[in-house]
This record gives C-alpha cells, structure tokens and sequence, in this order.
C-alpha cells in the first residue's frame, strides 16, 4: 500500500500537468500585419496588403493586431529555426484567428502559432 500512494500521487500529478498543457492554448483574434509598417507608420488594412506580403517575404515578422486591444502579438513558430509567415501570409492585411500558447521570458511575450483561420465577420 505504501508503495502505491506515491505512484498514485504521481499519477494524479502527471494528469494535473496535462490538463494544464491543453489549457493553456489560446484562440487571438485581430489583424495580420507586417510588424515594420505597423510600428512605424500604423499601415494595416487591406490598401496595405500587398507590402505587408512583400515584407514577409523579406523576412519582416508578421504579427497581429489584437482586436479590442489595439496590441501587437508577436508571433512565432513551434518549430525551432522556421519562422510563421509562410502560413500567416495569406491572411496579410486581413482579420485572422491565431491559436497556439504563449511562451514568456524576461518581459517579452510571443504567441507560438498552431492554427491560423480567417476571423469570421
């Protein structure tokens, strides 16, 4: 019996974490920009769509203006070394829904993208 409490604890512990993993996906609704412009000048929007794809063919990051915030969410790619804009491209200058879990260090926040969809409207 003793032998099993600790397994048991283990166990129900183990279970704590995953659950705590699925919570902590999010859904972020806003606008795909180039990060760039948007910093520099507030360019977003569809007028703006063609640059903000030329900037992430760049290299620019892409990001996404928060609706209701007005924040920019830095976004990044699960993988290592890859960066997200490939997969978030299409959604330049358009509202867009970004799932994925936040990761955090040192004050800088940024949203590990798993699924981008457009907004609906």
């Amino acid at each position: 019996m003793r032998r099993r409490l600790p397994l048991a604890i283990a166990g129900l512990a183990l279970a704590g974490l995953v659950t705590l993993a699925a919570d902590d996906t999010v859904t972020v609704t806003g606008e795909i920009v180039d990060s760039a412009c948007w910093i520099k000048s507030g360019a977003k929007g569809e007028s703006h769509r063609a640059c903000a794809q030329k900037c992430a063919d760049a290299g620019i990051p892409l990001a996404l203006v928060e609706d209701g915030t007005g924040k920019l969410v830095w976004l990044a790619a699960v993988e290592d070394a890859q960066t997200p804009n490939a997969v978030l491209r299409p959604f330049a200058g358009r509202r867009a829904q970004v799932t994925g879990t936040y990761a955090e260090r040192g004050g800088a926040k940024i949203l590990l993208v798993v699924k981008v969809a457009a907004a609906p409207k």
